[in-house]
């Protein structure tokens, strides 16, 4: 390792830490948003908890769906990073 490459790691282990912890907000934020939207809902309708539970399900779905994709654009960033810096070394 050279030490003009130190910043660069750094850097981009704090990126990577940063992408990682938000992860958890892709997950909690359609989880609470649904759950607020089915208490109103079901103020407004009067059903009950029917519309909570409904939208709970449906901001877990939501949020598994976010991760997931989020995920998967991570692994493809890394494999692409991967490549290119294979490319480099042939090159």
């Amino acid at each position: 390792m050279r030490r003009r490459d130190a910043p660069s790691i750094w850097a981009a282990a704090w990126a990577d830490a940063l992408r990682a912890m938000s992860l958890g907000w892709e997950l909690a934020v359609p989880i609470c948003g649904g759950v607020l939207l089915g208490h109103v809902m079901d103020r407004f309708l009067h059903t009950g908890s029917v519309a909570t539970v409904g939208m709970l399900v449906f901001g877990v779905m939501v949020g598994f769906y976010n991760v997931g994709r989020r995920i998967h654009e991570e692994i493809e960033r890394d494999r692409q990073e991967y490549l290119n810096r294979k490319r480099g070394e042939d090159g």
